[in-house]
């Protein structure tokens, strides 16, 4: 409560303009945001919330606040798309692997519209910074369709975040702004860099990290792969009896990362002094492919994980991992 409390005061103070103590009154909320998402929990946050975290960084921290807040806009289109540079979306396997397929349009036409958002997100969003009216609106009204069509999907939490803050900064209020190329402006410079490294930065581990998904987290990973495995796990116990621990994934929301469910066994090895060992295997498909078995392990417990190099006890594409079964078609619900 003491949290709404203050983001109600910071709407009054926006309203008297008294702006510094705007800013001051938002920054309790977008600490614990960021705590709860980044540091108490490993799996709360989403890739939405690097939205949330990286434009209110900019609106409380930055100066040219206007500029760099549409040009991270711009930005996360664009890396985005960088993710998307993969048979999912090129061939739009992600989509034609889906039961629903892709939902108004034939599966014939799925590479088409998948190449199209590609090149929108890659090429044409950077016209939304453009001065020239008709072009900018063209782009501006194309990415407003795009995330309500989008909705039928990842449901409507993600266009709720992005289309207000694309209104606003891209809308009928929107004014060119040309960029800053002064010293005040080296620290929004300074966060753009960054976001390119972080998104790049899955190019430093070996293998395909839509199978692995090592150092996945780093950049902006949504809905780029249809993914479905299964974790099976036997706990044996130091007094020789031993129990199962099944897991599968539901849906194509399911993410398949190895490192949740590593540490959903590790937890209980550390906490549970009964537990001898875990035999473990996991089997990862992506895009309606065979399922793979990227991880077969005599004892979960005593496996680490890097999360900044690839781990060996995870297999890519050149360990030859062995080939389990098919999968039966995903839903995305």
């Amino acid at each position: 409560m003491a949290l709404f409390g203050l983001l109600a005061l910071a709407v009054y103070l926006m309203y008297k303009k008294e702006w510094v103590l705007a800013h001051i009154a938002l920054i309790p909320s977008f600490l614990w945001h960021f705590l709860g998402s980044f540091v108490l929990s490993g799996e709360l946050a989403g890739n939405y919330d690097y939205y949330l975290f990286l434009l209110a960084f900019v609106l409380l921290f930055v100066p040219y606040k206007e500029f760099f807040l549409k040009l991270l806009l711009v930005l996360f289109y664009f890396l985005a798309s960088l993710s998307k540079i993969h048979e999912s979306w090129i061939l739009g396997t992600y989509f034609s692997s889906l039961k629903t397929g892709l939902p108004l349009f034939p599966d014939w036409s799925i590479p088409i519209w998948t190449n199209l958002v590609i090149f929108m997100e890659m090429v044409a969003a950077w016209f939304l910074l453009s001065g020239r009216r008709l072009l900018q609106r063209a782009v501006f009204i194309f990415f407003v369709a795009f995330h309500l069509y989008s909705g039928i999907f990842v449901g409507f939490r993600y266009p709720a975040t992005v289309l207000p803050t694309l209104l606003i900064l891209f809308g009928p209020l929107y004014a060119y702004t040309p960029p800053p190329l002064t010293r005040r402006a080296l620290a929004g410079w300074i966060l753009v860099s960054l976001m390119f490294m972080a998104q790049l930065s899955p190019l430093l581990v070996r293998g395909d990290e839509k199978l692995t998904l090592e150092a996945n987290k780093f950049g902006l990973y949504m809905f780029e792969s249809n993914h479905q495995c299964v974790s099976s796990a036997t706990v044996f116990l130091k007094d020789g009896t031993q129990y199962e621990v099944r897991a599968e994934s539901v849906s194509a929301r399911s993410r398949c990362d190895p490192y949740y469910y590593w540490f959903s066994l590790r937890a209980p090895c550390e906490r549970d002094q009964a537990i001898g060992r875990i035999v473990w295997t996991f089997d990862h498909s992506i895009n309606g492919g065979p399922f793979l078995r990227i991880v077969d392990e005599q004892d979960a417990c005593s496996l680490s994980y890097d999360p900044f190099r690839h781990n060996a006890w995870i297999k890519t594409e050149t360990d030859a991992p062995e080939v389990i079964g098919w999968p039966v078609e995903n839903v995305y619900d």
